[in-house]
C-alpha cells in the first residue's frame, strides 16, 4: 500500500508565559499529496484543570473554541470535496503559517513529519500516544506487540494464514487471540504477545496469572489449539525483583503447553507460525 508523506504538530495549551508550563491538548496533521488536512483536540478539561488548578477553566474553553474555528476554516479550504482540488504547494504554505511560533496560549511544539498509508488513522494514533499518553497503559504496549509479531508475519507471506478470533463460548467462558490459524473448522495454532515488563511487580504476576488462568480454562474446555505460542517482553535482567517474577510466570505458561519466546526472536515466531 502507499505511504504517504505527512506534517504534523502538537497543539500545546500555554497559559502562563512566565513559566512555560503547557500540557499537551491536540494534534494538527497535513497531507496534501493525499488531499488530507485535519486536527483532534481535546474535549475534557480533566488534564486542564488538574494541572493548572487556579485557571479559570472558562479561558481554556475559548481558547480551544477560537482554535477549533480556524482549524476547520483551514480544513474546509483545503478540503477537495469543496470544490476544485487546491494547489499542493499552497497546502503546504498554509500549514507552514499555521504552525509558526507566535506568542499565544494555543501554540504549536513544532512541526515533524511521519509516512503513513492512511492519514487519517495515523492522526488518530498521534493524539493516543502524544495527548491521551495511551503507551503508558498494558492495552496500548500489547497492541504495540501485535503489530511487531504482525509484520514478522507479513515479512515471511504468513499474515493471511492467521486471522483474530475468540477461543471459548461468547456467551460463557472466553479470550480473544489476535492470531489463529485454522484448517476447515480445526483450530491448529494461536499466537498471544504478552506484554509482562510493568513496573510494578504486581502487575506482572496479575497480568501473567490472569492470562495462565485463562489458557488452563481454555484447555479444560477442549476448545484451545494444542500448539500455543505466547511472545512475550519482560523486563530487563538487570532488574532482579521484576526478572525472576517474569521468569516464574513464563516458567508457568511452559508448564502448560504453551511456548514462549521472546518478541524479538523473529525467527522462532517464523518457524512456530510455519511448523
Amino acid at each position: 500500500m502507499k505511504k504517504y508523506t505527512c506534517q504534523y504538530a502538537i497543539v500545546r495549551f500555554l497559559p502562563y508565559l512566565e513559566t512555560g508550563e503547557f500540557a499537551n491538548v491536540g494534534i494538527v496533521l497535513s497531507c496534501p499529496s493525499a488531499g488530507f488536512f485535519d486536527f483532534k483536540l481535546l474535549t475534557h478539561v480533566r488534564r486542564i484543570t488538574a494541572f493548572f488548578e487556579e485557571l479559570d477553566i472558562q479561558i481554556y474553553r475559548r481558547a480551544r473554541g477560537d482554535f477549533q474555528h480556524e482549524l476547520g476554516r483551514i480544513r474546509n479550504f483545503l478540503d477537495p470535496q469543496q470544490g476544485e482540488a487546491k494547489d499542493i504547494d499552497l497546502a503546504h504554505h498554509l500549514f507552514a503559517e499555521l504552525t509558526r511560533p507566535r506568542e499565544v496560549m494555543m501554540r504549536f511544539e513544532g512541526v515533524r513529519v511521519v509516512l503513513a498509508e492512511d492519514p487519517a488513522q495515523q492522526l488518530e494514533e498521534l493524539f493516543g500516544h502524544y495527548v491521551e499518553r495511551k503507551f503508558s497503559t498494558k492495552a496500548y504496549q500489547e497492541q504495540l506487540l501485535e503489530k511487531a509479531v504482525r509484520e514478522v508475519l507479513v515479512s515471511a507471506n504468513l499474515n493471511r494464514q492467521y486471522q483474530a478470533e475468540t477461543m471459548g463460548n461468547v456467551n460463557s467462558y472466553h479470550a480473544k487471540f489476535p492470531f489463529v490459524h485454522r484448517e476447515g473448522t480445526r483450530a491448529l495454532k494461536a499466537i498471544k504477545p504478552l506484554h509482562l515488563a510493568h513496573a510494578d511487580p504486581a502487575q506482572i504476576y496479575d497480568h501473567g496469572w490472569a492470562w495462565l488462568g485463562k489458557v488452563q480454562k481454555l484447555r479444560a474446555l477442549h476448545v484451545l489449539p494444542e500448539r500455543v505460542l505466547f511472545p512475550v517482553q519482560g523486563p530487563d535482567e538487570t532488574e532482579v525483583e521484576r526478572f525472576e517474577i517474569f521468569q516464574d510466570i513464563t516458567g508457568k505458561l511452559a508448564a502448560n503447553d504453551v511456548q514462549v519466546v521472546v518478541t524479538t526472536q523473529a525467527e522462532e515466531i517464523i518457524k512456530f507460525a510455519r511448523s
